[in-house]
């Protein structure tokens, strides 16, 4: 079940890529800054997301993939 986070803060980060993560750091290497940073997902409790070739599993499969499409366009050649 999703905990629940109740208070303020002085700073949101959406997204826990590198940036955010290098963004999230330094906003809170100031002690009086509350920094909150939301990722999107559920729990890594799937063994091939801990083996390096696992993400030859996750590549297409909905349980680690969102799935999204691209539509062809000429900046891309048609691809």
């Amino acid at each position: 079940m999703p905990r629940r986070l109740e208070g303020d803060f002085d700073y949101i980060v959406v997204g826990a890529g590198t940036a955010g993560c290098i963004m999230a750091n330094r906003l809170s290497a100031d002690p009086k800054n509350r920094v909150l940073i939301l990722e999107a997902g559920g729990n890594d409790n799937w063994i091939w997301f801990h083996i390096p070739v696992g993400y030859l599993f996750a590549i297409g499969n909905p349980r680690s993939d969102w799935m999204f499409k691209t539509e062809r366009g000429l900046p891309m050649a048609k691809r």
